[in-house]
């Protein structure tokens, strides 16, 4: 039988995928195959620690980090996990459910004037948490900052709504839609420059009219270098939120679930964000932090590469975080915002000590300005918020295509221009929204 459809295969059923594979399945003469590598997430068969409040137990949940997946923070640093999620879903099955959209002139910035309606196509909840949720350490913020206010929640009556849920669910049933979990991608299959399919890690080709490639900022660039697309800067620019980890040592007596509500407010200021935890899981109890994090990093000096000695295994992923001396002197100043904020009553009340290392060594110890520059890079972390190494206008087009190929687009968080000034999840399926949209206008 001749086949009279498009034939479109996405690599990756996260924040993106799914997206893609929902929208382009609304039109009869659009088949589509989405392939991920990790577990299914089936309607009926959610593990409660996804559904649930605790983003840190969906993070232990077997099969739901990519594993052996690590990154050096700093140039020349250490290399420690870096936590992206596995199956379907994505990370929005394991992510902290803060849900922000970002400002929007950086969108009018790109040019993308579209912006306004994909964001009114976006499926997911913005639900802000319920006041009986909130745990001490947002209620310390929220009484020591007027300008604190609760989270918005990618949840919906008070559960984890994820993107699987959100977009793959409902077209389940369309018979344009194909998808396999557990069916890992080793390279894109091309015919000269123009991509005709791809071929899983054990083998078997699967062909297709376009491939689409949304396995996140650190696979899409490490599976187009192994697929030996030779586009320029494919793995460079890539950038992440710079964050510092404040932990407080709760006093005796305070209230706290150690499987409640993680992150339920946050504060803005500038372009730092103040973010705090509740707690950090059940196997240390009475901790919780106050996260620092730069929104608005200039640093673009990160990159992903292929292992010399392992090219089919996980990337080598430099974020170089730091790179730039502004971004260095905004977290300084951050860090000083955080410690007046963290000297007001309400977390006073909370707390008896503010530590600065696993170590527990007290931040009054950190001195004078000088000395938290020396101890910054130390500890400096990201926020799992990679970005920008497929960058639009200069690896793929405004469209998404590859420059100096046929058929083969990009759709995920790396194809951002410059890192959103938001916590990603909800900007990279707005971008999915605003390029299916754009392919549909050129059909």
């Amino acid at each position: 039988m001749v086949r009279t459809s498009t034939r479109t295969v996405v690599v990756g059923a996260g924040s993106a995928g799914c997206v893609v594979a929902s929208r382009l399945t609304e039109r009869d003469d659009h088949e589509v195959v989405l392939l991920e590598s990790g577990p299914d997430l089936a309607p009926g068969d959610v593990p409660e620690a996804i559904d649930g409040p605790d983003f840190l137990r969906a993070l232990e949940l077997p099969d739901r980090t990519i594993t052996g997946l690590v990154a050096s923070r700093v140039t020349g640093g250490p290399r420690a996990p870096y936590r992206r999620g596995s199956g379907l879903g994505g990370s929005s099955a394991v992510n902290a459910l803060v849900a922000l959209r970002g400002d929007p002139e950086t969108y009018r910035r790109w040019g993308w004037d579209e912006a306004g309606a994909a964001w009114s196509k976006v499926a997911l909840p913005e639900e802000p948490p319920h006041d009986d949720e909130l745990g001490a350490v947002d209620r310390a913020l929220l009484a020591a900052a007027p300008d604190a206010h609760p989270a918005p929640l990618t949840r919906r009556d008070g559960r984890r709504i994820t993107s699987a849920e959100a977009y793959l669910w409902p077209a389940l049933t369309r018979t344009n839609l194909a998808v396999r979990a557990r069916a890992p991608v080793a390279r894109v299959v091309f015919q000269g420059r123009t991509a005709v399919g791809v071929e899983l890690a054990d083998g078997e080709h699967v062909e297709a009219d376009r491939v689409v490639l949304s396995a996140g900022a650190l696979h899409s660039p490490a599976l187009l270098l192994r697929s030996g697309v030779d586009t320029a800067g494919v793995g460079q620019g890539l950038q992440d939120h710079p964050s510092v980890a404040l932990t407080l040592r709760l006093r005796e007596g305070v209230p706290t679930s150690p499987v409640g509500l993680v992150i339920g407010s946050l504060c803005r200021r500038g372009g730092v964000q103040f973010l705090p935890m509740n707690h950090v899981g059940a196997d240390a109890p009475g901790l919780g932090v106050l996260l620092v994090a730069l929104m608005t990093p200039r640093s673009r000096g990160g990159t992903v590469a292929l292992d010399p000695d392992e090219p089919s295994g996980q990337p080598v992923v430099d974020l170089a975080l730091l790179g730039d001396p502004a971004d260095a002197d905004a977290l300084v100043a951050g860090i000083a915002e955080a410690r007046r904020l963290l000297a007001a009553p309400s977390f006073a009340e909370i707390a008896d000590r503010v530590l600065i290392d696993a170590w527990g060594t007290p931040i009054d110890e950190l001195g004078d300005e000088q000395a938290v520059r020396r101890w910054l890079p130390t500890v400096v972390g990201d926020y799992v918020h990679a970005t920008s190494t497929c960058a639009m206008g200069t690896v793929v087009d405004r469209d998404g295509a590859v420059q100096g190929y046929e058929r083969l687009h990009v759709c995920d968080a790396s194809v951002f221009p410059t890192i959103p000034d938001a916590n990603t999840h909800l900007p990279t399926t707005m971008l999915a929204e605003l390029l299916v949209g754009r392919w549909s206008e050129r059909r």
